[in-house]
């Protein structure tokens, strides 16, 4: 599932191509969107894409007049730049949109999981690197799922938006906690590691994508990752790299991460 740092090298890509283009035609798969196509449709056609923004695993289509859509690409939805005559023969479309000129931009999804939605809500849950996820409200909402396993309180998308199963595996190498750990007995001081991890870990991502697939719009490149990575053995350190599933994620961790239990 592409996370946090993928998207954000998504909308960025995608702002350089359709910002400022008006739709002139959109074709919504009835079963992957929140509207009827016919809606969809409407809602879309002759507006102008004013802003692409990424929140969480997300990405929000600001439109002119105000108009708002997002997508939400799940496991496996990609995002193509293709000609309009070529968007009848792409499998598993969730959404199409023309642009005058002819070009186009799909949204597919083989699984069947991706959606669109018209006129969504902003989340109130802040992402990852936004403002909004401070320190203080990082440990708040550690104490209210103090039971919780860590790896499944930093995937838990209504704690923090944006992290997924890849990332939260090098936030907690980095913050050499476990992630057999328990949330509510990581001491403080750890605490603030941790914290700063998510943001270290999350803006290196982002660095690196930009430099290894500087215009991507779909995809996981994942090769630079330190830990989960199924192509190493041992870590930079000479740490063997444990796979196990933890909280129902496979999940790469090394023996030297700490264990708050």
């Amino acid at each position: 599932m592409p996370e946090l740092p993928d998207l954000h090298l998504y909308a960025k890509n995608l702002r350089k191509f359709i910002l400022g283009k008006t739709i002139a035609q959109a074709e919504a798969n009835p079963y992957k969107v929140s509207a009827t196509p016919a809606v969809f449709r409407e809602a879309l056609r002759g507006k102008t894409v004013d802003a692409v923004d990424r929140n969480g695993k997300e990405l929000f289509f600001t439109l002119s007049g105000g108009q708002v859509f997002s997508v939400h690409l799940m496991l496996h939805g990609r995002f193509s730049i293709l000609a309009w005559d070529a968007v009848p023969s792409a499998q598993h479309k969730v959404l199409a949109l023309r642009f005058e000129g002819d070009e186009a931009l799909a949204v597919t999804d083989y699984s069947g999981m991706c959606k669109a939605t018209l006129s969504p809500a902003w989340p109130a849950v802040p992402d990852a690197l936004s403002e909004r996820f401070t320190y203080e409200y990082f440990v708040k909402t550690i104490h209210r799922h103090a039971g919780k396993g860590i790896k499944a309180f930093l995937i838990n998308q209504q704690a923090i938006r944006g992290i997924g199963n890849a990332y939260v595996d090098e936030i907690l190498w980095k913050a050499d906690i476990s992630p057999k750990s328990i949330a509510g007995k990581i001491p403080e001081k750890d605490l603030r590691g941790l914290y700063d991890a998510v943001g270290w870990v999350l803006r290196d991502a982002i660095e690196q994508l930009e430099r290894i697939c500087p215009d991507a719009i779909s995809g996981e490149e994942r090769s630079f990752l330190r830990v989960h990575n199924h192509k190493k053995a041992r870590t930079e350190e000479g740490d063997v790299i444990l796979r196990e599933y933890i909280d129902k994620k496979q999940t790469y961790y090394t023996r030297r991460q700490r264990v708050f239990l």
